[in-house]
């Protein structure tokens, strides 16, 4: 239905993250970045993409992105960033994760590090703020971990492991 050309030559790895609205993040490793592109559909019923903001910010090779209250974050490089949905403006940098993965859970980013930790962050724009940690793998992990209610299901080439997680009652 529609085309956004994006640089070759290197492994595709992430996966683009749907914004609201009618907007797709895509990034890449490799010193490509990160793009947003705008979906838009004219009156002949024909989709165009056209890039809003480029930035080579966060270069995302693994990482599943994510985006909350017009915020995205994802490991640049290794390195957990937060970025201004509106103009890709680098708002903080911090924390050596490696190439881990992260999903949101509720008002929490649970990171999947590379070196097997797992870390829970607050998702917030003017500093990053780590939770909690613990050891949950004893190897290098790239694979995203899955959360079912109270259970963390984590793997990596050589192990997996089930922990199970307080959840907050209310």
């Amino acid at each position: 239905m529609w085309k956004y050309r994006w640089p070759g030559g290197h492994p595709h790895v992430c996966t683009p993250a749907i914004l609201p609205g009618d907007r797709v993040l895509v990034s890449s490793g490799y010193g490509v970045g990160s793009e947003l592109v705008s979906i838009q559909k004219d009156s002949a019923g024909q989709f165009t993409a056209n890039r809003i903001w480029k930035s080579n910010r966060l270069k995302a090779k693994f990482t599943n992105l994510v985006y909350r209250d017009g915020f995205i974050y994802g490991l640049d490089d290794g390195i957990m960033v937060c970025l201004a949905a509106a103009d890709g403006e680098l708002k903080w940098k911090e924390g050596r994760y490696g190439h881990g993965q992260e999903i949101l859970v509720g008002d929490l980013l649970l990171v999947m590090a590379e070196s097997g930790e797992v870390i829970l962050l607050e998702p917030n724009p003017q500093e990053s703020r780590e939770v909690a940690r613990f050891r949950a793998l004893a190897d290098k992990t790239w694979n995203p971990p899955a959360l079912a209610g109270e259970y963390l299901a984590v793997r990596n080439d050589k192990e997996a492991a089930c922990y199970r997680l307080p959840v907050a009652r209310n």
